[in-house]
């Protein structure tokens, strides 16, 4: 056996992965030509989308003799028969029109690198975006800078770079999208899956840092008790929520003592504590929940359904259930749940009906823009001056846009026998809105029965 001997390390190489084989270099090419190929479609899509459009306003406006305004009933109808086509909502639509709008007109080069599938859908719209208000005199400067930002960063680096540019070409232009934005502040809730849910609030950024770190603050000052063994980031989530539960539904001068406040939960499942804001009118929050009997009795684990969000297992069902002040008996078919009554002894839009309406679609069946059906029109798909009949099977629940599309004249509605809603427009578009719930017609009632 030789002895061991000192070898020199061999001279660092320019590329330390040069001695890879070849098949890192194809899966490398493969992933960017399928990104290319991705983006190419997406680009074509834009110009189809754009093309339609322009070719709807000029056809629309021979018809009417004037310019047709973006406004106008007939625009709003075809832009939800593309959104229906491309199974999009009408306002993902108006946004991808109206950034392949500024970037033909306004964006050229931005553009043409977008055509040539060297970008993505999503960083070329930031790029749009950040370019609204800017004066016609710092387009160019702009454009060079997003066509070149676009081709090799994410969309968080494209936003915070020209976003600086923005404000370095047009420093005045800042306070006035500041502004729209403040103005555009609101909130939004969507379901999340397995029972969770996602409560959103867009404001001003400083409005959201401070109230950010005010959480964060109660937090950690409720993280600090005996016994607390929730996480920080669930005591931020509990406190925000009993904060705004609480704060609406409790008067103003009825605010918990400085030792009831003290006082509070040890364990998860528990609220911090509650809280009041001098001045506040209370309010009673309503939310719709489908507990089939047996789970509430605990005679089984079936799920139910909280309107408009999903599913809820059944032991957050059951605890409703224990703390419910309301209920409504609905009569279910044991073969497969079609609904087939409901109690109501009101007039006019009884109650009972309209909860069944609740339960049966969540949310507006227009164009799917997630608008809560407690806070939808409730529309009758024959109209009600046209003999329709206030029933379930010719109700539906439609966000107020969507209501004038369907009266304006260019879609038509009707409800098929199983439930669904078809919905046919002048363009040749056709979609159908199946029911969360079904319910079944029940022919032995009274004529002016609801069901």
């Amino acid at each position: 056996m030789q002895p061991a001997r000192d070898v020199d390390p061999p001279p660092p190489s320019e590329n330390p992965y040069a001695g890879l084989d070849a098949r890192e270099d194809l899966f490398t090419g493969a992933l960017a030509n399928a990104a290319r190929a991705e983006h190419l479609a997406a680009a074509l899509r834009a110009q189809v989308m754009l093309a339609g459009f322009d070719a709807m306003l000029l056809e629309e406006a021979a018809i009417a003799g004037r310019d047709v305004r973006l406004d106008d009933p007939v625009v709003r109808s075809f832009l939800a028969h593309q959104a229906s086509t491309l199974h999009l909502t009408r306002q993902d639509v108006e946004v991808r029109l109206e950034h392949a709008r500024i970037l033909r007109d306004r964006l050229p080069a931005t553009w043409a690198v977008f055509l040539a599938g060297l970008a993505s859908e999503r960083v070329v719209g930031a790029a749009a975006d950040q370019s609204i208000g800017l004066p016609a005199a710092c387009l160019p400067v702009f454009d060079q800078a997003a066509a070149a930002l676009v081709q090799e960063q994410r969309e968080t680096v494209v936003d915070r770079d020209l976003e600086k540019l923005r404000d370095e070409l047009a420093p005045e232009a800042a306070i006035e999208r500041a502004e729209r934005r403040a103005n555009r502040r609101h909130v939004t809730a969507r379901p999340e899956g397995d029972g969770g849910g996602v409560l959103e609030i867009h404001g001003t950024a400083v409005d959201i840092a401070v109230a950010y770190d005010a959480l964060r603050q109660r937090g950690i000052a409720a993280h600090g008790r005996e016994g607390e063994c929730r996480a920080l980031s669930v005591l931020m989530a509990d406190d925000a929520i009993d904060l705004i539960l609480n704060g609406a539904a409790v008067a103003a001068g009825t605010a918990p003592t400085p030792s009831e406040r003290a006082e509070g939960p040890s364990y998860p499942g528990e609220r911090i504590g509650a809280d009041s804001r001098p001045g506040r009118k209370a309010v009673r929050a309503e939310i719709l929940v489908i507990v089939p009997a047996t789970t509430a009795t605990g005679a089984s684990n079936a799920p139910a359904t909280l309107a408009g969000m999903g599913s809820l297992d059944a032991e957050t069902a059951r605890a409703l259930v224990a703390h419910t002040r309301t209920w409504t008996r609905v009569l279910v078919d044991p073969i497969d749940d079609a609904v087939l009554g409901i109690d109501s002894h009101d007039r006019h839009i009884p109650s009972g009906l309209k909860k069944l309406l609740h339960a049966r679609t969540p949310s507006c069946t227009g164009d799917d823009c997630g608008l809560p059906g407690h806070r939808a029109d409730i529309d009758h798909i024959v109209r009600y001056e046209h003999d329709g009949r206030t029933r379930h099977d010719n109700l539906q629940l439609l966000c107020r846009r969507s209501h004038q599309d369907k009266d304006n004249g260019t879609v038509a509605v009707r409800m098929r026998d199983d439930g669904s809603v078809e919905w046919l427009n002048t363009w040749g578009g056709r979609r159908i809105v199946k029911p969360a719930l079904k319910v079944r017609t029940r022919r032995d009632l009274p004529e002016d029965a609801p069901f």
